[in-house]
């Protein structure tokens, strides 16, 4: 049964289009039928809300942003954390809620096990900055602004007349009492003001009583961290400073206060804060500790959704979506020129770098237009370019679709007198989509790369430097680990295009029967620059396909296209596939390693997928996960370019790679995810859920395909 819960006005559904999701529930606008009303926080709506659910006897529930929320602040970053609160609000002090009630059961049914998670996540907040908003982990050097060894105390703006002040029994008065006593308590140390980057709170940068103001948005955790004590009306820092185990002095009776972990002297004897422990003793709530209250206020009455997948996660799930995205965000803020990318692209590019810390210009291919002769269409795209590149700013940073793009953006470069200060090469990723992107499939990852490019062994790459310095932890190896499992359950290849020879697993059991080894030779696209860059002596697939005849004389040999060969949208069709004992024609890639003992390659993926199944690989060429001492590498004395190569994959003071290191490089640190529905970077676990678990390609996506297929072929038929 559908639980529904309704809200009295539209804004809370258009500015949070997880919450349903976070909630387990269907929310909808003024729906009589639900079995209860949303209100947020104690805005004007709540009283709408209020009046709503009187008038149609529905019972109310106040939600608000939870502790960690999101990338960025605002409606335009979505939210991905929330509070639920039946009884009240954790920040209105001056009635019961539903925190209070949580916080008791927590001290109550608290276990080792719930300890070990608050702890988990409590560290995994520090170490990695996490906060309400996470755009930025940036904090100012106090000691720098100061210019002395003095120790630093924060005293922390609030937005004027916020609920939560009123709530906690506060007025502007408290604020300045806060100045007043740092001042009197802490005469030999640094007081900082830090203001409030939502809206004017109680202080201002020119007020002589302020000698240090800081009113840049910074990371709160990195701030805190530099200092020794911190003062607090009703700001949730002040439980982020507890977590730090910081001072927290506190002027005003917030969600935390009252437990013994703060210094209250200066609130002890209100009103307010004698009901708020008298009401604490009677839910037999006795010296909570900070993992008790974390565990009440972050787990237990916070509700998650990830923004990558629109899906109900815990805190975890949340914390790794932003740490992932705001890590990939730095990398690449700034203005960003995407040169000459092919149309069909532009959507899938704005989705992988669409963050507000990048402004991306997109320069697509300048469209050949038929009836015009091609010197005419050569100088309409040279207009272009000069049009773009001619104007740019040389501090841009530039996205290019492979290697040969980025070269001739170099060359385009030059003649303009512009050197770049950084180009990156995006290509497919390893896990890419349920199709071929000669179809024009959109992947669902990407690599990006500032070194060079993964398939490109004659110079050095991001992912080359990955592999040469990978050290897991231990939970980065249970990872690998858990990774590692998935594939091979779910049996991903890259295209992971479905079977339809049915016939093939007979055939090669008629075969083993006569006990011969079964050698895979895997054909590639012979012009694509993965062959063209590896290094190999080896270019066509029928010369690998007679060598490994040549090698293996008496032994079994098959043969697999390459799909894209196979659909007749690539070159590289072998003209000698008499030499090999079974073509294995529109067959799964996972079904071929199953059956198979070796598997010989120029640089295919292929390979990478027959480490994962624990085969032995044979690479004629260098692709990105041989050198390393997993692989058999064919080195001629003759090819002094893949010699060097391999003089670059070397690991001198780390142990020798392994599996797991090689899956966690290529498949975790290296490329980037992101799903069709989704918003912001998903990673590698997502999309093989997507693609495996949920049924997400109707009919008319298929037949779109299969019409973007025709006219591949057709189009490639013409160019011929």
């Amino acid at each position: 049964m559908t639980v529904i819960y309704t809200t009295a006005t539209k804004g809370i559904i258009n500015n949070n289009p997880l919450l349903g999701v976070a909630l387990g529930v269907d929310v909808r606008y003024q729906d009589k039928s639900a079995q209860a009303v949303l209100a947020w926080g104690r805005k004007p709506s709540h009283t709408k809300a209020t009046r709503f659910a009187q008038t149609h006897g529905l019972s109310l529930i106040t939600i608000e942003d939870g502790f960690v929320r999101s990338l960025g602040s605002g409606v335009g970053s979505v939210g991905g954390g929330f509070i639920v609160d039946d009884l009240g609000v954790y920040f209105d002090l001056t009635a019961p809620n539903r925190l209070q009630q949580l916080i008791a059961d927590a001290v109550i049914n608290w276990n080792n096990d719930k300890e070990i998670y608050a702890k988990q996540l409590i560290n995994k907040i520090i170490d990695n900055k996490l906060s309400k908003y996470n755009a930025t982990t940036y904090a100012p050097d106090l000691l720098v602004l100061a210019n002395n060894n003095k120790p630093h105390i924060i005293i922390i703006d609030q937005v004027a007349n916020d609920a939560s002040i009123g709530g906690a029994g506060a007025d502007d008065e408290r604020f300045f009492a806060m100045l007043a006593h740092a001042k009197e308590h802490y005469p030999n140390a640094n007081i900082w003001i830090k203001a409030h980057p939502a809206g004017k709170g109680y202080f201002c940068s020119d007020d002589v009583s302020a000698p240090f103001y800081l009113m840049d948005n910074c990371n709160p955790i990195a701030l805190l961290s530099q200092v020794i004590a911190v003062y607090t009306v009703s700001s949730h820092m002040g439980f982020e400073a507890l977590m730090l185990g910081k001072k927290v002095h506190n002027f005003g009776v917030n969600w935390y206060a009252g437990f013994g972990l703060t210094d209250d002297d200066f609130i002890k004897n209100s009103e307010l804060y004698q009901n708020v422990c008298k009401h604490y003793q009677a839910l037999n709530i006795t010296n909570p500790t900070v993992y008790q209250l974390f565990y009440a206020s972050y787990v237990s009455y916070s509700r998650y959704a990830n923004p990558a997948t629109g899906q109900a996660c815990d805190l975890l799930v949340l914390m790794d979506y932003l740490i992932q995205n705001r890590d990939w965000q730095d990398k690449l803020a700034g203005d960003m020129l995407m040169y000459d990318v092919s149309r069909w692209k532009v959507p899938f590019v704005r989705g992988f770098l669409g963050f507000d810390k990048v402004n991306l210009i997109i320069k697509p291919k300048t469209k050949w237009l038929f009836f015009l002769p091609n010197n005419i269409n050569k100088k309409r795209a040279n207009r272009a370019n000069h049009q773009i590149l001619a104007k740019i700013s040389p501090h841009v940073a530039y996205t290019v679709w492979g290697q040969k793009t980025k070269q001739t953006l170099q060359k385009k470069l030059a003649h303009h007198n512009n050197i770049a200060s950084h180009i990156w090469c995006m290509e497919d990723g390893f896990i890419r989509s349920n199709g071929l992107g000669a179809t024009l499939i959109a992947p669902l990852s990407v690599v990006m790369d500032d070194v060079g490019i993964y398939f490109d062994a004659t110079v050095p790459s991001r992912l080359e430097m990955i592999l040469n310095g990978i050290c897991l932890s231990d939970a980065q190896k249970n990872r690998a680990k858990n990774l590692h499992k998935l594939l091979l359950t779910k049996r991903v290849s890259k295209y992971n295009v479905p079977t339809t020879n049915h016939d093939f697993a007979h055939k090669i059991h008629a075969l083993k029967s006569k006990n011969r080894p079964i050698h895979l030779v895997v054909g590639q696209v012979e012009d694509d620059a993965s062959v063209r860059l590896c290094a190999s002596l080896i270019k066509k697939n029928s010369e690998l396909l007679a060598r490994v005849r040549a090698d293996y004389p008496d032994d079994l040999i098959v043969y697999k296209p390459h799909p894209d060969v196979e659909a007749g949208l690539r070159v590289g069709k072998a003209n000698n596939h008499h030499l090999a004992d079974v073509i294995a024609h529109d067959v799964a890639m996972p079904d071929c390693l199953d059956v198979c003992d070796m598997i010989h390659t120029i640089s295919s993926l292929t390979g990478f997928e027959a480490l994962l199944r624990g085969k032995k690989v044979v690479c004629y060429g260098l692709p990105f996960y041989a050198g390393f001492g997993l692989t058999h590498d064919v080195v001629e004395e003759n090819n002094t370019l893949k010699q060097q190569a391999l003089s670059r994959r070397t690991r001198p003071h780390l142990p020798p790679l392994d599996l797991y290191d090689l899956i966690f490089g290529v498949l975790i640190a290296y490329p980037i995810y992101r799903l069709p529905h989704g918003v912001g970077l998903a990673n590698a676990e997502d999309v093989i859920d997507y693609l495996y678990n949920h049924k997400h390609t109707p009919t008319h996506h298929r037949m779109t395909q299969m019409i973007k297929t025709t006219f591949m072929r057709l189009r490639n038929l013409t160019k011929a």
